[in-house]
């Protein structure tokens, strides 16, 4: 063999063999750059803690009463004047819509000075609330705060703004969530709902229809 053909035939090989190691990096480099799963909602780590209250009846209820079920959960104060009776509409709407569906419904006041369990009666049969399936809870703000704030991650307050009651009396507004929440049966919060959005029922519909292997 000639020296002319050697050098052609190492070329050639040299050439092969640095192409196959330019596809193998080109192909850890694409695995490398792979996007992320985009995180869900239940990835967050969000949730109901332990909680003693009373509900419309002035029962008493804890977390067990949400779990091993599905439940639509929202936070309430009966003096509000402005996001709750969105809230608590959509709520309503939701209940009539999923009626056929195993879907119960929680309402925690945050207002136990003035949402007595009749308060909150009361106030849940203004919106047609089927108590089989919809309980309004109340009694130790402190539980209803630290559930909102550790198990939810967001913000109970009071702001400066005052709110004149039937009465006369004044209190301040309570500012809290206006999402709804879907809590799955061991407790943990799988979706989330903004109640003042049209087609915040859209998407709980969508949701419920893939977690209760419908969909």
């Amino acid at each position: 063999m000639s020296r002319t053909l050697r050098i052609l035939i190492a070329l050639a090989l040299l050439g092969f063999v640095c192409s196959v190691g330019a596809l193998i990096m080109l192909s850890q480099h694409a695995g490398s750059t792979a996007q992320p799963a985009v995180p869900t909602i239940a990835d967050y780590g969000l949730h109901i803690p332990p909680f003693q209250l009373v509900d419309q009846d002035n029962a008493p209820v804890d977390e067990s009463a949400l779990r091993g079920q599905w439940t639509l959960v929202d936070f309430y104060f009966t003096n509000c004047i402005s996001i709750c009776p969105v809230m608590t509409s959509r709520m309503a709407q939701a209940q009539e819509r999923f009626r056929d569906l195993p879907l119960r419904f929680a309402s925690f006041s945050l207002d136990a000075e003035h949402d007595t369990p009749e308060a909150s009666k009361a106030y849940a049969e203004r919106f047609g609330a089927d108590f089989d399936r919809w309980i309004f809870l109340t009694g130790d703000d402190a539980q209803t705060q630290r559930l909102v704030r550790e198990g939810l991650n967001l913000v109970v307050d009071q702001d400066d703004f005052e709110i004149t009651l039937e009465d006369g009396s004044t209190m301040r507004n309570i500012l809290h969530p206006s999402r709804l929440f879907l809590v799955a049966p061991d407790l943990s919060i799988v979706g989330m709902y903004d109640s003042a959005d049209p087609d915040a029922l859209d998407r709980l519909e969508s949701d419920l229809s893939k977690f209760l292997g419908d969909g």
